[in-house]
């Protein structure tokens, strides 16, 4: 099975629209032992988010794991250390690695590291008939509704409303 590396920004948007259940239908997810120790500070602190991703690392669901290279990016791109794991982790897993922030997606870029994100990894699981049309167009808006970039959710609304239209 196919793995995803996490970010904390990704893992919250995936909460906030309860879209981890659905992919563990098709990825296996896993997160760097820093964001493990970001998301269950966050539960002690009493966020509901982080509460519920704790579950998901309880329960076996999402794994936390440890990387090797994360001072060589932090000294490369002077980048924190949470940030630095991530990227290192999806580059050792030779996997995806999905997150909202811009930084990390350039070093990404420039790394050749695989990357996506929450809107575009919905579109992949509409893709897969996991989602339909309508399902996807309201996760996409619920998405927006919880802060996430409005023009990356419409450009992807406009490819489902176009194929709908070619089909």
């Amino acid at each position: 099975m196919n793995k995803i590396v996490i970010n904390t920004s990704s893992s919250l948007f995936f909460t906030k629209i309860g879209l981890i259940p659905h992919l563990l239908k098709k990825f296996k997810l896993v997160a760097s032992e820093e964001v493990y120790a970001e998301i269950k500070e966050g539960e002690q602190i009493g966020f509901k988010d982080a509460k519920i991703l704790m579950q998901f690392f309880n329960d076996k669901k999402i794994e936390a794991l440890r990387t090797k290279k994360t001072q060589n990016l932090i000294r490369d791109f002077n980048i924190k250390e949470t940030d630095a794991s991530v990227i290192s982790l999806a580059q050792e897993l030779e996997c995806f690695l999905a997150t909202e922030d811009r930084q990390i997606e350039k070093i990404c870029l420039i790394t050749q590291t695989k990357v996506t994100n929450t809107a575009l990894l919905i579109y992949f699981l509409w893709k897969k008939k996991e989602f339909s049309d309508e399902q996807t167009l309201l996760l996409l808006d619920l998405l927006v509704r919880n802060g996430y970039n409005k023009d990356i959710c419409l450009k992807i609304k406009e490819k489902i409303i176009r194929s709908d239209k070619d089909a």
